[in-house]
């Protein structure tokens, strides 16, 4: 298993087990905003309506190609629920394998 490095933005829903939304910087410097359950994006579940924000998350990723050069290609693990985007072109110094 993989990840990549995102960013918890801010605490969106008490929903159990909560909604956060996160950011993503892929390779291009774009910041793409993913917005869902808690343990997707934070496996420790430390997070929570009273954290303090932003603060680092790992975002479990499948990769599709090997790191060529600067950048790999992932596939999100789990899809947010407010993108139907789930492959990205990410820095591989923001990768962990």
């Amino acid at each position: 298993m993989a990840s990549v490095k995102g960013m918890a933005v801010r605490w969106v829903a008490d929903d159990q087990p909560g909604i956060i939304e996160v950011q993503l910087t892929d390779a291009e410097g774009v910041v793409h905003s993913l917005i869902d359950k808690l343990p997707i994006f934070d496996g420790t579940e430390d997070l929570g309506p009273d954290s303090t924000y932003p603060a680092a998350v790992e975002i479990e990723v499948d990769l599709v190609e090997p790191i060529d050069g600067d950048n790999a290609v992932v596939d999100l693990r789990w899809a947010a629920v407010n993108t139907d985007r789930v492959r990205f072109v990410v820095p591989s110094a923001d990768l962990t394998l």
